[in-house]
């Protein structure tokens, strides 16, 4: 658990969380100093050097190379098992746009997922005539649901592992043992995880796990991850060749893939985003990411406790510990026009559309009790209907 010195550490190298009252990390997560000062050197050298020769291919492998180290070590997994990505989306669709499906196949699917999954999923409908079955897993009902709705032509699992509007934790170890005692592989969108839940990829044994470095792991947009598997590389064809996808090592003959998960890199990645996620991830493994995660549960916890104190909110349960608190807002209350109204007294939530649309609440390990408090102020001086 980190203490209150450390948080304010933490906060000394983020200029945007002392600005203002920063809560959505669940978007997109405060840039660190380093983050900035490294995407600035290295776009300095690109413009003088003239980027290229062999000191910019040297550089850019290194920064592949290092990126790849970085995520590694903070979902708990080899990087020779990491493909780069532009995003949480790019890697589901890498995943769905690689499997052999035919008409009439099954994916089944949670019942709370964002549009980088069901988007991909209703493409996948329309082009390949894969029938997506929907399921509830909310409440803790993930497995009992998903294992229900198996049958002899599910294909696929995919779901999210935390979801995005309340930050339940889905039991992800529970659907992977079901899902993998019919033999059907899991697709886990872990967007809403690296960075906010402590992550053993290895240990989880997910078949694919996609994530976004802006959020939670505080990159530069236009950054993530995918997991493979060793043991589905041969399964999962590259849904696109090209440069980055083969082997192009001194000494190798340029046409046979990677041996690793690089091999479904998703094209040339920004090294000015590189350069930027670098910095970031040693910047939260630099301040133990795991301590992280239990700081900000705690206290996000706490918040859902006073939120649940506030006339007209209703505090959406998520089951046990994670970094959010959510809640509907009073019912006379516009979603939209109330994150506005936070926004402009400097407090920065977001909101969940749904049948019951959600004031989405997104802490970090850098935020603080203060930083709750000025919310829930500003939640119980809204004007109610009378």
């Amino acid at each position: 658990m980190l203490s209150s010195a450390d948080v304010r550490v933490m906060r000394a190298d983020l200029p945007s969380v002392t600005a203002q009252v920063y809560l959505n990390a669940g978007t997109f997560g405060p840039l660190p100093s380093v983050a900035r000062d490294a995407m600035r050197r290295h776009l300095d050298w690109a413009a003088t050097s003239g980027r290229i020769g062999s000191a910019g291919l040297d550089l850019w492998h290194e920064l592949e190379a290092q990126a790849r180290e970085e995520l590694a070590l903070v979902l708990g997994c080899g990087s020779e098992q990491l493909a780069l990505t532009h995003s949480t989306t790019d890697g589901v669709n890498s995943v769905l746009a690689g499997l052999p499906w035919r008409a009439g196949d099954e994916v089944v699917t949670g019942s709370v997922e964002h549009p980088g999954l069901t988007e991909p999923l209703a493409h996948l409908t329309a082009s390949r005539g894969v029938v997506v079955r929907t399921v509830e897993t909310t409440a803790g009902r993930a497995v009992a649901s998903v294992a229900a709705a198996l049958t002899d032509r599910t294909r696929l699992v995919a779901c999210s592992h935390v979801l995005w509007s309340t930050g339940e934790v889905v039991d992800l170890p529970g659907i992977l043992a079901a899902a993998g005692a019919r033999g059907v592989p899991v697709l886990a969108d872990g967007a809403q995880s690296a960075g906010a839940i402590a992550l053993d990829l290895a240990a989880l044994g997910c078949d694919f796990y996609t994530v976004s470095g802006q959020k939670w792991l505080c990159g530069p947009s236009g950054t993530g991850a995918l997991y493979v598997r060793p043991d589905r590389l041969e399964h999962l064809v590259p849904a696109w060749r090209g440069y980055v996808t083969h082997d192009r090592s001194p000494g190798a003959p340029g046409t046979e893939l990677w041996p690793g998960a690089r091999r479904y890199d998703v094209g040339s990645i920004s090294l000015v985003a590189l350069a930027g996620l670098v910095a970031s991830l040693r910047w939260r493994s630099g301040h133990g990411v795991a301590a992280g995660c239990d700081y900000a549960a705690a206290l996000a916890g706490r918040l859902r406790v006073q939120l649940a104190d506030v006339p007209d909110l209703d505090v959406a349960d998520p089951g046990g510990p994670t970094p959010f608190a959510a809640t509907s807002p009073p019912p006379a209350v516009n979603p939209d026009a109330l994150v506005r109204q936070l926004e402009s007294d400097g407090i920065l939530v977001r909101w969940v559309p749904g049948p019951r649309p959600l004031l989405r609440v997104s802490v970090g390990p850098w935020n603080t009790d203060e930083d709750c408090a000025q919310l829930v102020l500003a939640l119980r001086a809204l004007p109610r209907g009378g």
